[in-house]
């Protein structure tokens, strides 16, 4: 759907003079949104968690050896949980960029025989620094470049003193084409760079400097979604950033995508396949933010998301902001970014 995507990024650098409004810490998708208050001096602690009755089946993730045809087999929770990741090194292309506060370099990385592409931006200091991986949403895959929309996001963490790699995911940009059913190939992506952040095996000498026991993800819109699949796979987040994220639910995803493939997933494979039956995995700790006006995903998918994650036990924080769309514009930004700010520096900078 090549309308996920950011708007233009000069939204982003609209003057900051604006009062930012506060964002509505909600996390129930039946609370009613109250009017725009002005800004709270502290809007960022947890929200208490509550025991509400999830929207979604008892998770029953698990795959029938008679009932689970081998083409989807792959697609599971199960199958992505039990498999490897990793193999090989990050490399280092090219130097891009020499800023004041961090440099950034051109990379590669293989990903099941595929090579990813994307950047690394690198604090400058000795370290270690703390390790953010940046997920894009979707994009029209014909004007894709290195540097994205959401280069400005990875910018903004880089100068704060994270390491933030944007790898340009399988059928983005220069990096190999390849099977992405349910999106599972760009999860894929982002477990094996994972796996390559942290693997004993030195990749490139400027690398040397990332705080591998220690990563985050930040994850805009159809990121959101690889984010959830990513999480529900693998314990080796720390925390998700979830900003104008798309569901876990396949189905939901599909029809907003209009993939027919998908939404002829055979209906006793989908709790296998599809992440939010397979919430209670998840051990990151998440903040997620959701503009009430947005018109690209549905505001609904997040309250929902919320809700289940909430009724689970799960560490969330959920953050809707009244009038906000997809993309937050320059009366959110300020608010927007101490927050995200706020939550990294809780969760991978502090012991």
């Amino acid at each position: 759907m090549n309308s996920i995507i950011k708007r233009p990024i000069f939204l982003f650098l609209l003057i900051f003079t604006a009062c930012a409004p506060a964002p509505i810490e909600a996390p129930l998708p039946t609370q009613t949104i109250s009017p725009v208050l002005s800004a709270s001096p502290t809007p960022f602690q947890p929200i208490a968690e509550t025991a509400t009755p999830s929207p979604f089946p008892t998770p029953t993730a698990t795959i029938e050896p008679t009932s689970t045809p081998d083409p989807f087999s792959k697609y599971t929770i199960p199958a992505m949980r039990a498999r490897g990741y990793g193999g090989g090194v990050i490399e280092i292309v090219e130097k891009l960029d020499d800023k004041s506060k961090f440099t950034r370099y051109k990379i590669r990385y293989p990903s099941d025989g595929l090579t990813i592409y994307g950047f690394v931006n690198i604090p400058k200091g000795e370290g270690p620094f703390p390790v953010i991986i940046a997920i894009h949403g979707n994009y029209d895959t014909s004007n894709y470049q290195l540097m994205p929309y959401s280069t400005l996001d990875a910018d903004i963490l880089a100068r704060r003193g994270y390491i933030v790699f944007h790898p340009n995911m399988r059928n983005f940009g220069e990096s190999s084409k390849g099977d992405d059913l349910y999106r599972s190939g760009t999860a894929i992506d982002i477990l094996n760079l994972v796996a390559l952040i942290k693997a004993p095996v030195a990749n490139a000498d400027e690398l040397k400097k990332a705080k591998t026991e220690k990563i985050g993800l930040w994850a805009h819109s159809m990121g959101g979604e690889i984010a959830l699949r990513v999480i529900t796979v693998s314990n080796l987040i720390d925390a998700t950033v979830l900003y104008a994220p798309m569901t876990g639910d396949i189905i939901k995803n599909a029809q907003m995508l209009n993939q027919a493939e998908e939404l002829n997933t055979p209906p006793h494979l989908i709790p296998a396949i599809s992440p939010h039956y397979s919430y209670y995995n998840i051990t990151s700790a998440l903040k997620l933010y959701h503009g009430t006006a947005d018109s690209v995903i549905p505001v609904e998918y997040s309250r929902e998301t919320c809700q289940a994650l909430t009724a689970l036990g799960k560490e969330i924080n959920c953050a809707f902001y009244e009038g906000a769309e997809h993309t937050f514009n320059g009366n959110y930004t300020t608010d927007f970014e101490k927050s995200f700010f706020y939550f990294f520096k809780t969760h991978l900078l502090e012991p």
